[in-house]
């Protein structure tokens, strides 16, 4: 009997031209940062204000953000519980303090009450996750960081949204992850309204520097090595990532309603009461990024193993940075985090996953379900 092939719990989807395009970028010689990074960052500003810089990751992306923002050893910034790890690790690794605070019990997202009653003199920015591609409201957090004078960071990591709106935020940091909306196996941007700030984050995305390799080699008398003040690191995109990206854009939208569909077959076809247990408020600005419930903790593992079986593979997003051990003695409690955290599954769902293989994880589901 052939072993039947697992169905992941993402995979980027394919498109016609994107060899071509890759090709036309090696043919090209160039694959450090370099045009298609710029033509990428003009995606991100041609219909909005602000300026956009193409970095390696979104954890880059929200580092340089983090770099911008703090001035003392001190600085605390504000972030959900339930997140990837990221979120909270860029601004450890830039010497801010995490606070973790609890989520909203329906959406996981940031509870703005929560940030309220742990603001301090040396809190300095909040950052909102748009978590599994739900989009967060931010108005109640943007009036909080304007009465306190703080920053506002968009983690969009899971929605990248409408590029024609203005974020609400002062920064807005997004991932070209493999698993993501636009994908390029590794890649993120940062992008802020204030324009004072560029030239800062260009030194510090590339070592300090004020002049890149692009820019220091674009004729054949290379222009010297310009240092900044300041330190920095390797945080830039390159062409090569760039060139999936671009690629990949235009199909956001589309790929976006191919998983709202997948979104409803299950959530009609899966026994069990998912108007209770599953993340997404289905509004047109919502990514469906990821298929996520909440099933009963004492199940959870049982029904995994049960899933695989079938050939099924499931996951589990996220823990609770509450009890990461580099916050948790500076956490809030979070009781809603850490209860969640036990009973989230996460299923398969991505643009290519068709009927046939809708029907299997709906089949094996109902099994292991018994």
């Amino acid at each position: 009997m052939t072993a039947l092939q697992t169905i992941p719990v993402f995979r980027p989807p394919m498109i016609s031209n994107l060899a071509a395009d890759l090709v036309s970028c090696l043919e090209s010689r160039w694959w450090g940062y370099g045009p298609r990074c710029a033509a990428l960052e003009q995606r991100f500003t041609a219909r909005r204000s602000g300026w956009a810089l193409a970095t390696s990751s979104c954890t880059a992306a929200l580092n340089i953000a983090a770099q911008l923002v703090r001035r003392t050893d001190s600085d605390e910034v504000i972030v959900p519980a339930i997140t990837f790890v990221s979120t909270a690790m860029a601004f450890h690794i830039a010497g801010m303090r995490p606070v973790v605070v609890d989520v909203n019990p329906d959406t996981l997202l940031l509870n703005v009450e929560s940030v309220e009653r742990y603001l301090t003199s040396h809190t300095r920015a909040i950052v909102a996750v748009h978590l599994y591609g739900q989009r967060q409201d931010l108005s109640k957090l943007r009036t909080l960081c304007d009465r306190h004078n703080l920053t506002l960071i968009e983690d969009c990591a899971h929605r990248i949204g409408n590029l024609a709106e203005e974020p609400v935020g002062d920064f807005a940091c997004y991932s070209f992850n493999a698993v993501k909306e636009a994908p390029a196996g590794e890649g993120g941007l940062i992008w802020a309204r204030d324009a004072q700030l560029e030239p800062a984050a260009r030194a510090v995305s590339y070592l300090g520097m004020t002049v890149d390799t692009f820019q220091r080699s674009s004729t054949s008398l290379h222009r010297e090595y310009e240092f900044g003040g300041g330190s920095g690191a390797k945080l830039r995109l390159t062409d090569v990532a760039a060139t999936l990206v671009l690629a990949n854009l235009d199909h956001v939208h589309d790929w976006r309603a191919r998983r709202s569909t997948i979104f409803a077959r299950y959530e009609a076809d899966l026994p069990m009461a998912l108007a209770d247990v599953s993340f997404c408020r289905r509004l047109s600005t919502d990514s469906y990024l990821m298929f996520v419930i909440r099933v009963p903790r004492a199940k959870r593992a049982t029904i995994r193993h049960a899933l695989a079986n079938f050939g099924i593979a499931s996951s589990t997003h996220y823990t609770s940075l509450s009890r990461h051990p580099l916050w948790s003695h500076n956490a809030a409690p979070c009781p809603v985090a850490e209860a969640a955290e036990n009973e989230l599954l996460t299923l398969p769902c991505f643009p290519d996953l068709d009927c046939k293989a809708q029907d299997r994880v709906i089949s094996a589901w109902t099994a292991a379900w018994q």
